[in-house]
């Protein structure tokens, strides 16, 4: 953060047997003599405890009564992501919270709990009493190594306890402290910001899922070319690696492929039926509203009857058999197949099942005794028919869809094509031919879904072993379907130190002209740890490679974390600074849409102190492509799309990036107002979401209508509870800009405008604004600016350029003086990055306008006092603006 949200923070005391704020709040209430005070300085306190039964490897602690008016959490509703959580007292917290923000009471201080990592190796989360033997208020905190072999009796530092009265600075410093006694991590103001982040990105996830390939990357980057609006940002997902099987089940993963390629070439129903997103295919567990459990059924199953096997002749089938004998296998195959068909839609059902509703222990021990005996194998047939999940790294070079610029999705690939490979001359077609300046590939923390192939040729010098995970007691709180996931039913390929692996992978990268990559996967990696010595020790060691290797391999900092909401993963990422902060955006999940939004920017009090939050993809041309781009815009996140080839709106994306391939960013990671830091955007049914930011001289405040659906953590999917949510409105005010809210700034006045009414008003008193009203999925940005001049003789305020929906952010500079001479006046000099349409405020009308010396069309509303200014276009995409009054 800048030194101007920087405040230093008041301590917390102990009193009577409990933790109290500097202003005497109770925060925790009877936690002595079960805690003890391990380092108590200016900004909190850091509680340790200790087993009085000896060494554990899991360990649950009361914390005492919980104190307090509200609070914010985010707490890990997968084994890979988080989603935040408002509630009031102890009972409202959710299993696996790592981080609480709260209030004493309404007016009081602000007091942050964050659960810490002890020695490297015990991880500590909050959790609700216990159901039946403590009270609503009763807070308790579990310590765990996650393997039942590394046990400890005593961990000095479990939990940090901070205090302030502003809300942003106390997370700022918190959090930035909470990751040093943890893991390393650096707070992002001493961190690196890739310039990627500057530039408008595409993304292959979405257009082609695993089937990526040159040919594929190569047509849509040339029809986002034709529709000009040319990405500097290229990320290659997942499919570009040399991946395998185990050898069991080859034969029918490739026949999966081969009807998978005949499925799209005939449009036959798999696209259809999952709506384009595989996950509905490769891991069940993540099922959601879009995806039945008839949906989730392997490539093979979906071909409609009769479509030609992929192990007959020529594809074209053995028409009537010649002999009673022929005939009466024909129908004996047909029997098995229909058996094998129903036993795979039956543990698919079960799944989907098992994944939305509580079910007692011994029905999930039953589920997983199955999954791991007796229906192992058909499983493991359908997780090879129907994903890559079940799928090792065999080498690390690019498979055989990237052996020239023009292999497509169906070239041989799997086995031993690496002799086809040819990353190199395809990074270099697209940069040459499509302009791009940083191009970036997908891989797993460790690898790949399941690992390392400890038999592939490629791969041996890495010494991977197939370890089979034991989930947490917490995660299979969470997930039950994780006890019958790939990894787990298939085992992990675990490298035990992936230096030379991730070095390896990198320089390959590296010298194929790759810039940065985009790490996957990575809450798998403290699953994997299991057995290994837990999954803080496991993702300790993963970080530190990766970060090592990244800063090697790719000057500037070029990397993207993903999959990472566990604080072994978050508390180590030292030196990196870009990490995605909420599951994917899924295109055909309705109910996701709006809550991604909501996801982003309360997961976001957390993360932004350590990294500059990713809010993911989206599509341009989609129902809620507005409502996505106007929150990418209020951010600070990189913004990239993952369209189609020729799916696109170009007027959206013009209003994203500017003709040079550069977008207009503010200066901040978003995050919630706040006047709503502990109101459920999600489900109140009388809240707007509000995000704020700030731009080189004006502010912005995104105004979002999310109301509706958010994750259901009981039916484990994102979920409609209201299909028809209120219109809203809220006012928005210049102090919903924090940075024009901070004590001792000086009073200023403001001009505010609404992108979607195009409405300009005056706010000359902090209670003033501009009134925004929105129905269920709709948005607005409200761009604040500054008035200068107050009190003399014009008053001008810079909107920015209209066309974009960052307006104000294309205003770098704004100077208001008197001048004398041949051109006596008062000049207003503004420096504006982009081309269209300059909106200004201004109190009298102006004698001209230039712009690099040159006259600019302008024309002067006098009812509104509002002035356009046409700003063409140049060079270097900056003009200097001089206006004379």
């Amino acid at each position: 953060m800048t030194e101007e949200h920087y405040q230093v923070l008041q301590p917390v005391k102990v009193t009577s047997n409990s933790l109290v704020t500097y202003t005497g709040d109770r925060i925790l209430v009877g936690c002595f003599p079960r805690a003890f005070i391990t380092e108590k300085d200016a900004d909190g306190v850091v509680l340790g405890f200790g087993a009085s039964e000896g060494p554990v490897a899991i360990q649950d602690f009361s914390l005492g009564k919980l104190q307090c008016s509200a609070f914010v959490s985010s707490a890990r509703n997968k084994l890979w992501w988080m989603t935040p959580h408002w509630g009031s007292q102890a009972r409202d917290i959710l299993p696996e919270t790592q981080f609480v923000l709260m209030q004493t009471r309404e007016d009081g201080p602000y007091v942050v709990l964050l659960p810490l990592i002890d020695k490297g190796t015990f991880r500590a989360t909050l959790r609700p009493p216990r159901m039946g033997l403590d009270g609503a208020h009763d807070l308790r905190i579990r310590i765990e190594s996650g393997d039942a072999s590394v046990k400890e009796s005593k961990w000095e530092r479990a939990l940090y306890v901070a205090a302030g009265n502003d809300p942003y600075a106390l997370l700022d410093a918190a959090v930035a402290k909470a990751a040093a006694l943890s893991g390393g991590a650096k707070p992002l103001s001493q961190k690196q910001i890739p310039k990627s982040l500057d530039v408008f990105g595409w993304c292959t996830w979405d257009a082609f899922y695993f089937r990526v390939s040159a040919k594929g990357i190569i047509d849509g980057l040339r029809s986002l070319k034709d529709a000009g609006v040319s990405p500097k940002l290229l990320v290659i997902d997942d499919g570009w690696q040399l991946t395998e099987v185990d050898e069991p089940y080859r034969k029918a993963a490739a026949a999966a492929r081969v009807a998978q390629a005949r499925a799209i070439q005939t449009s036959a129903v798999v696209e259809g039926i999952t709506g384009g997103d595989p996950d509905a295919v490769m891991h069940p567990g993540q099922a959601t509203e879009a995806t039945s459990p008839d949906a989730s059924q392997s490539a093979q199953s979906m071909l409609p009857q009769g479509t030609p096997s992929s192990t007959q002749p020529n594809g074209s089938g053995r028409g009537l058999l010649s002999s009673a004998k022929e005939q009466l296998l024909s129908v004996w195959a047909s029997m098995l197949k229909l058996i094998s068909t129903a036993v795979g839609r039956l543990l698919y059902a079960l799944n989907a099942v098992f994944s939305s509703m509580d079910f007692p222990q011994w029905a999930l021990d039953a589920m997983s005794t199955l999954a791991h005996g007796p229906l192992k194998k058909k499983l493991l047939e359908l997780y090879a028919e129907g994903g890559d999940h079940s799928r090792r790294l065999s080498s690390v070079l690019a498979n055989g869809k990237f052996s020239s610029a023009d292999a497509g999705p169906d070239e041989p690939w799997e086995g031993d094509h690496t002799n086809t490979e040819d990353l190199t001359s395809v990074v270099q077609h697209v940069k040459r031919d499509f302009g791009l300046d940083f191009v970036y590939c997908w891989h797993a923390l460790h690898a790949y879904w399941s690992g390392v192939s400890p038999s592939a040729v490629g791969v041996q010098a890495y010494g991977s072993q197939i370890t089979f995970p034991i989930p947490t007691p917490g995660i299979m709180e969470l997930e039950p379907s994780t006890l019958w996931n790939p990894q787990v039913v298939a085992g992990i390929g675990a490298v035990p130190d992936p230096t030379k692996l991730h070095t390896d992978m990198h320089t390959y990268l590296a010298d194929c002209g790759v810039d940065g990559v985009k790490v996957d996967v990575q809450g798998t990696v403290g699953l994997m740890g299991s057995k290994l010595g837990g999954g803080p020790d496991m993702t300790r060691k993963y970080h530190q490679s990766l970060e090592r290797s990244v800063q090697t391999a790719f000057p500037g900092n070029h990397c993207i974390n993903c999959m990472c909401h566990s604080t072994e993963n978050l508390y180590r990422m030292e030196s990196t600074a870009v990490a995605r902060v909420s599951d994917d955006f899924y295109p055909t999940d309705a109910a996701s849409w709006s809550s991604h939004l909501g996801i982003c920017a309360y997961n976001s009090l957390f993360m932004a102190p350590l990294v500059q939050p990713d809010w993911d993809m989206f599509h341009s041309k989609h129902p809620a492509a507005l409502l996505h781009a106007t929150a990418r815009v209020v951010s600070g996140s990189g913004i990239y799309v993952s369209d189609k080839p020729g799916a696109h709106d170009v007027h959206l994306l013009q209003r994203l990036v500017l003709p040079n391939g550069c977008v207009i960013r503010p200066q901040l990671p978003g995050r919630p107002t706040k006047d709503i830091l502990f109101a459920d955007v999600l489900k109140d049914n009388k809240t707007l979401l509000k995000v704020w930011n700030k731009n080189p001289v004006n502010g912005l405040v995104g105004v979002f209508n999310v109301q509706g659906s958010s994750w259901s953590r009981k039916k484990r999917r994102f979920y409609t509870h209201d299909p028809s949510p209120p219109v809203l409105e809220t006012l928005v005010t210049p102090t919903h800009v924090h940075s024009f809210a901070q004590p001792g700034s000086t009073p200023q006045h403001f001009a505010m405008w609404s992108d979607r009414t195009q409405a300009l008003v005056l706010s000359a008193h902090q209670e003033d604004g501009l009134t925004v009203r929105l129905a269920a999925g709709a948005s607005d940005v409200v761009t604040v600016a500054p008035i200068f001049g107050v009190g003399t003789a014009v008053q001008v305020a810079c909107i920015g350029l209209v066309n974009m929906l960052n307006a104000g952010g294309s205003v770098l500079s704004v100077k208001l003086q008197e001048r004398q001479g041949n051109r006596k006046g008062i000049f207003c000099e503004v420096l504006v990055k982009g081309t269209g349409s300059l909106v200004l405020y201004a109190s009298a009308p102006p004698a001209d306008a230039h712009g690099n010396g040159a006259g600019l069309r302008h024309s002067y509303n006098d009812h509104q006092k509002k002035l356009t200014v046409e700003v063409p276009v140049t060079s270097d995409l900056q003009t200097m603006v001089q206006i004379r009054f």
